[in-house]
């Protein structure tokens, strides 16, 4: 048997183990089941829509803003649109 296959065959082993709860201390835990989907998007807090425009309506005026200085302080650089 090569080295290969004896540690494909102690993975395998591994997670059958961890698959069907040996190796863990106590009695196997029986499976409970997932929460409901409102439940779940009530509990995990992520951002607000009125975030996601603040930070979108900063970064647009930051990139004009950026864009102004660089048509300013380096005129003709920027290609002439109209």
């Amino acid at each position: 048997m090569s080295v290969s296959d004896e540690s494909e065959r102690r993975l395998a082993e591994a997670l059958r183990a961890r698959a069907t709860g040996a190796g863990r201390p106590g009695p196997a835990l029986p499976r409970q089941a997932p929460p409901a989907a409102a439940s779940r998007s009530a509990a995990v807090p992520g951002p607000t829509t009125r975030m996601i425009l603040l930070i979108a309506l900063l970064v647009g005026a930051v990139l004009g803003a950026a864009l102004a200085l660089l048509s300013m302080l380096a005129p003709g650089l920027l290609p002439a649109f109209g």
